[in-house]
């Protein structure tokens, strides 16, 4: 009985340990800066290059929004692939348009995320 209150006890203790948590990883492949807004309300950039982001401790990045000035591009899980056709272009790309691809097997895993003109 001992052994079982204290295994009942060590998996109390990590409830909600691995209950959200996944790496969102970004390609910026443009000269541009974005602004993006994460699953759970964060908001940060992303400059040229490869920048990573990890989730909160209680929800999974899923989904983002891509802003630059007036434009924004959405995508995600379920949404994998976005452009800015239509909006006004931002100044540091020579297309007048930018994609953004996204790639996640599940909502729970890793997501990367392919900014490019």
């Amino acid at each position: 009985m001992k052994k079982i209150l204290l295994g009942a006890f060590a998996l109390i203790g990590t409830y909600g340990m691995a209950e959200a948590a996944n790496i969102l990883t970004v390609n910026n492949l443009t000269s541009c800066t974005y602004t993006i807004s994460l699953s759970g309300g964060s908001g940060t950039t992303v400059p040229p290059g490869i920048s990573t982001f990890s989730s909160f401790s209680y929800t999974n990045i899923d989904f983002i929004k891509i802003m630059y000035g007036t434009t924004q591009v959405n995508v995600g899980f379920g949404s994998p692939y976005s452009n800015s056709i239509g909006q006004p272009a931002p100044p540091c790309i020579t297309n007048p348009f930018f994609t953004a691809s996204w790639a996640q097997a599940t909502q729970a895993s890793n997501a990367t995320l392919v900014i490019f003109e």
